[in-house]
């Protein structure tokens, strides 16, 4: 497997084909995943899952350190196939170029469409006997609720700033990146 910024694997399914990113691609991955989810997110598993993507913005957690595997997604056995259904939803949503509007950049659509299509198939083929045995207590689950949202691209903030922010090019307009972490 040659060298990439980040994983994302499926490994309780047989055969399952990881999506490698670079980091680059991971950052837009994240981003339109990010918009799409705030906009739609109601429950509050939606919620904690969005939450739990924008907190995969590589300037809080580290170029290449935000690969996983979708059983991490948080998926639970009683609203598995909701939950399921609305990972989905994000992802065409995010296909449809949902929010993309609010990017300071325009993603390489070829490459974008690639990693959602696959990244679709990786959560579509998960059964839901992949829930069993649970992960262990290391595991980064989603399990936090957001508290606020950036003013300019609505997509929920973590303690670093805004996923969006963080990824706009370093000579953005300050006022199209309230957000942006300051590390």
């Amino acid at each position: 497997m040659p060298p990439v910024g980040n994983l994302v694997t499926s490994d309780r399914v047989a055969g399952s084909v990881p999506l490698q990113m670079s980091n680059g691609l991971t950052s837009v991955l994240f981003e339109v995943l990010s918009i799409a989810g705030s906009d739609l997110a109601v429950s509050p598993w939606e919620k904690k899952l969005v939450y739990w993507l924008v907190c995969h913005d590589q300037e809080r957690a580290g170029l290449g350190c935000v690969g996983f595997d979708v059983i991490e997604m948080g998926f639970s056995r009683e609203g598995f196939y909701d939950e399921k259904r609305f990972v989905l939803s994000l992802v065409d949503a995010a296909r449809r170029r949902h929010g993309w509007e609010r990017l300071s950049y325009p993603p390489r659509e070829e490459s974008a469409f690639d990693a959602l299509r696959h990244l679709g198939k990786l959560v579509d083929d998960l059964p839901i006997f992949a829930l069993d045995p649970p992960l262990d207590a290391d595991a980064w689950i989603p399990n936090e609720l957001p508290d606020a949202t950036c003013e300019v691209h609505g997509v929920y903030l973590h303690e670093a700033g805004c996923i969006v922010c963080n990824g706009a090019p370093i000579d953005a307009p300050p006022e199209h990146t309230p957000n942006r972490s300051l590390r």
